[in-house]
């Protein structure tokens, strides 16, 4: 039962370490789980492309995996050896980040990346993050990851961090169960949400 209770807690840890001090003051709401003998990170992605008339001409949802590096920085932020700076999520052509990192706004980076954790409704103790993209070229969308930077614990408010240590990837082949590749037209709209959950 104590080994229940403490992935139990270290759940809520975690949940609450990674959102980051942009999403501070959502921090004390945030649920207890389920208990269990483990915490699993799941990441559920949707791409979606527009063309210049907003019309849809692609969609992918799928699932990508934790990353070592991932764990690894789950293990600095629930120890308190680190705390959670800037989000990035790559689209292989470019980054969207969000505006505690230190990038300049601008392509290949993309400064609209949003970062909730809402409290209720579908997504509640999730981290939700989504943002736009728009290549100036003709590409294709054969890999996608998430990056969470680490402060200094303890992190002052809004801390600005390079989006890396790599958190999730996966890669858009088609190939053993994977999604196909996106082919993105010069000037058409990628919008991006991920999901991450914890069981």
């Amino acid at each position: 039962m104590k080994g229940k209770r403490l992935a139990a807690f270290a759940a809520v840890a975690l949940v609450a370490a990674i959102v980051g001090t942009a999403g501070a003051g959502l921090l004390h709401r945030v649920a207890t789980p389920p208990l269990g003998s483990q915490v699993t990170v799941h990441g559920q992605w949707t791409i979606i492309v527009r063309n210049k008339q907003h019309r849809i001409v692609a969609r992918r949802h799928f699932e990508n995996s934790l990353v070592s590096t991932g764990a690894g920085t789950i293990a600095q932020l629930l120890t308190g050896n680190a705390a959670a700076g800037s989000w990035g999520v790559n689209v292989t052509f470019g980054a969207i980040i969000d505006q505690y990192n230190s990038a300049p706004d601008g392509a290949p980076f993309y400064k609209n990346l949003v970062v909730t954790a809402p409290t209720s409704g579908p997504d509640a103790n999730k981290v939700v993050l989504s943002g736009t993209a728009t290549p100036s070229s003709d590409t294709t969308i054969t890999q996608v990851d998430t990056y969470l930077g680490l402060c200094a614990a303890p992190a002052t408010a809004g801390c600005t961090t390079a989006a890396s240590p790599q958190f999730t990837h996966k890669a858009l082949d088609g190939l053993n169960g994977d999604p196909a590749a996106v082919p993105v037209a010069a000037g058409q709209q990628v919008a991006v949400t991920v999901k991450l959950s914890f069981s």
